[in-house]
């Protein structure tokens, strides 16, 4: 029988995929977002585990008792975003061609999700995905009004249950509180900090 866990859930979510991979040609384009996943997973250390992609998101978790402190969480989601903008940096510097993929590598952004929750590790394959209901309010999170509301364009976005244990003024990045409404959970309160400050 599957045990149930604590731990966190780190969602990455590449901000403007669906009109980049419509308006550019598609070979050069998927070349540019694997680059961008490849930069980030390769900045992940453990205990961060992946559990699955899905299209322009990686979902990744971390057991609470594998993570030694706050500090390290947010140490993560700052070695995703730097790793993120060096490869676009990069890339602008020394784009493969002058196709519309790689001239509009700039219209690409990250966001990053942060929730605390109970999930059960499920084998699929050769991979373990993660379930359970923090697990759906997770990817729920990615479906905000946070840009409308908080002009901030490149976000980390924790819940209320992540920001009571990350404590992240304490560890000098600034959030401001935020309110969705999700259809069959209600009110979720959550906390917003710019990735450009970390």
């Amino acid at each position: 029988m599957a045990t149930v866990r604590k731990g966190y859930f780190l969602i990455t979510d590449i901000t403007g995929y669906t009109i980049f991979l419509t308006r550019s040609e598609l070979d050069h384009a998927h070349h540019i977002i694997q680059a961008l996943f490849q930069a980030q997973l390769a900045s992940l250390t453990e205990p961060v585990q992946v559990s699955n992609f899905q299209g322009d998101a990686i979902l990744c978790y971390l057991p609470e008792e594998a993570v030694p402190d706050g500090n390290f969480v947010l140490d993560q989601v700052r070695n995703i975003y730097r790793a993120f903008t060096r490869e676009m940096a990069a890339m602008q510097v020394n784009p493969p061609c002058g196709c519309n993929a790689c001239s509009n590598i700039s219209t690409l952004d990250l966001k990053i999700f942060v929730h605390f929750g109970r999930f059960m590790e499920n084998r699929v394959g050769d991979r373990t995905e993660i379930l359970g209901s923090d697990v759906i309010l997770a990817h729920r999170m990615m479906k905000n009004h946070i840009r409308e509301a908080t002009g901030i364009q490149s976000y980390l976005c924790l819940s209320e249950a992540a920001h009571r244990k990350l404590a992240p003024e304490r560890l000098g990045l600034p959030t401001r509180p935020h309110r969705e409404t999700y259809e069959h959970l209600g009110e979720v309160p959550m906390y917003v900090g710019d990735l450009v400050r970390l």
